[in-house]
């Protein structure tokens, strides 16, 4: 049915609607219409012209394009009744471009014979008024007057104007809908225009209603919430302020703060203490955990001297890769290094790792405990993105303390008595770790007031390779002093001789039998600190002997004291649970 009616169409041009009419035409009028066509001796409507209109005339007859059925486009018979048969072609073989789209008249109406304009039809919509004309954007948008040389400057100007910021709301209309001036009813209305300062109206809160007129009542409760929390919150800080600002509750806090923020009721003073009790406060997060790091020395135990050793890339090192995963390796003559100045220094490992992760370590790394005290991250100043060591917090005198440290960042905060080495990155022949122990044992051998001194000694140089040449220059100087002295006295005194004969040797009732006396030792050519060499090598291999020996029995002693350890602490955790139930016994 709908090729029918294009094929309706295209052969009458001129029996197609007016704008006019199509702006009336619907869906219903249209199946209507086609009931009224099917009935029986029933002519067709002209919908191209209102009702009461005459038809328009047309060559052949004005009726002729209703009455008269098209070329093969449709056939009734005598009756009226449409004729729709197979044998009725498609398209009319007359039918051509030329003929559907070319107008029949020069009427300002479509498809008009009349050069007259009807009384229903629109001058505005002519034959001759293109779909899609050259006129400009501007020409299309803008509103058009009479002739160009009317245009208003006023007019003009409030056209060039840019256009206005929506976001703040949309300009108000009311000054052109009430107001009777003939700017406002002769100028177009323009809601895009922008207002100039003095007009009245306009974006929101400038017209006659005060602004809180365009708040909403959820935006105004919205508001009054958040003014209630401002006001909740200002008060929480002012009590705040108050009680951190109270008088110092004991003796050493008022101690601490003495010069700071003393105690006292003026205003000055209270906001000196609420800053230092809320600093007080902060500082966990970036001090370490105990003010004093290490408890206070045993005097049973105690050694003359403390030596701080790191651990990652000094006594281990840590490697990935993608055929092994993680690996450790340990540092050649660790086990050495640190049995062997275990007699002179109080050993502490201090690791900028986690404990979770450090400890393990650790405890392979010294199964026997010849360390005294390892240290982890929770010990460390968190200052800048860096992990710092700070010595103040050992509870030692730092002219007795040594760190070794591979950064020079983590030992910032107290470099005079820092030793930087390089970062071992698991060379087997390393021998820099074992190379600092003559230097190490030198400093307790002489028993030096301040390390710091010493170290400072040795600034901008490799302290093994320096040490070494001036140990060497030190021994040909006392050579040569020892080959004057026994120029100048006898051999043998009298009661040497007569002792050497009895086979008396004379011994210091402080010193071990098998230690050689000074004088003997300085007879042989040997000096104070190869007399201390030897003494402390006979040390260690008694160490390394009693480890051989008992290593065993103590990694098992160990090992049973924290099983039953932890046997203990299950059965408190389970007493304690069973006792909110009252069912412990």
């Amino acid at each position: 049915m709908l090729s029918r009616a294009a094929i309706r169409s295209l052969q009458a041009p001129a029996l197609r609607p007016t704008p006019a009419a199509l702006r009336i035409a619907s869906s219903t009028v249209w199946s209507r219409s086609m009931a009224r066509h099917n009935k029986p001796n029933r002519k067709p409507t002209d919908y191209s012209r209102p009702p009461g209109a005459p038809a328009p005339s047309r060559p052949g007859g004005a009726s002729a394009a209703f009455t008269q059925p098209n070329q093969g486009a449709r056939s009734s018979d005598r009756s009226g009744t449409p004729d729709y048969s197979n044998k009725q072609d498609e398209f009319s073989k007359g039918a051509s471009p030329e003929r559907n789209t070319t107008p029949q008249s020069e009427g300002r109406g479509a498809g008009s014979v009349n050069s007259q304009p009807r009384k229903w039809e629109d001058p505005a919509f002519s034959g001759k008024q293109d779909e899609f004309g050259a006129a400009s954007p501007s020409e299309n948008t803008a509103p058009q007057s009479s002739s160009p040389s009317a245009i208003d400057p006023a007019e003009a100007q409030e056209q060039s104007r840019p256009l206005p910021d929506l976001t703040k709301g949309i300009p108000s209309t009311l000054e052109w809908e009430t107001t009777g001036s003939t700017k406002a009813h002769t100028s177009p209305l323009n809601l895009t225009a922008a207002e100039e300062p003095g007009q009245s109206g306009g974006g929101r809160g400038r017209g006659e209603l005060p602004a809180s007129a365009y708040v909403s009542s959820s935006e105004r409760k919205r508001l009054q919430f958040a003014n209630y929390m401002y006001a909740m919150f200002a008060g929480l800080a002012v009590t705040g302020t108050i009680y951190l600002g109270r008088n110092w509750e004991t003796e050493e806090e008022e101690r601490a703060h003495a010069e700071t923020a003393p105690s006292g009721w003026a205003i000055g003073l209270m906001w000196n203490r609420a800053r230092a009790r809320l600093g007080d406060q902060l500082s966990y997060y970036h001090e370490p955990a105990f003010r004093k790091l290490l408890p206070d020395p045993d005097p049973i135990f105690e050694r003359p001297y403390t030596l701080v050793l790191s651990m990652e890339d000094l006594l281990i090192h840590s490697e990935w890769s993608r055929e092994h995963g993680w690996r450790m390796a340990k540092r050649p003559g660790v086990d050495y290094f640190l049995r062997y100045l275990s007699q002179y220094y109080e050993l502490v490992i201090f690791t900028s790792q986690p404990w979770g992760m450090a400890e393990p370590v650790i405890r392979k790394l010294d199964p026997y405990h010849i360390v005294t005290w390892p240290l982890f991250r929770e010990a460390t100043l968190y200052e800048n993105g860096e992990y710092v060591k700070d010595l103040s917090y050992l509870n030692r005198d730092l002219s007795k303390v040594i760190i070794i440290d591979t950064k020079a960042e983590h030992v910032k905060k107290q470099p005079e008595n820092a030793i930087i080495l390089k970062p071992w990155e698991g060379d087997p022949k390393d021998k820099e770790l074992v190379a600092l122990i003559p230097f190490l044992e030198y400093i307790h051998t002489m028993a030096y007031s301040d390390v710091r001194k010493a170290i400072a000694s040795f600034e901008g140089q490799h302290i093994p390779t320096e040490f070494a040449k001036r140990e060497a220059v030190a021994r040909k100087k006392f050579q040569e002093q020892i080959q004057e002295e026994q120029k100048k006295r006898p051999k043998h005194s009298g009661v040497g001789f007569l002792g050497s004969a009895l086979g008396i040797k004379h011994q210091s009732m402080m010193m071990d039998p098998n230690e050689q006396t000074p004088a003997e030792a300085f007879a042989q050519g040997k000096m104070l600190q190869d007399q201390a060499r030897e003494r402390g090598q006979r040390n260690y291999e008694l160490l390394e002997r009693e480890i051989r020996e008992n290593g065993e029995k103590w990694l098992k002693e160990e090992a049973a004291l924290e099983e039953k350890a932890k046997e203990e602490a299950t059965k408190a955790m389970k007493t304690g649970f069973t006792g909110w139930f009252g069912s412990a016994k």
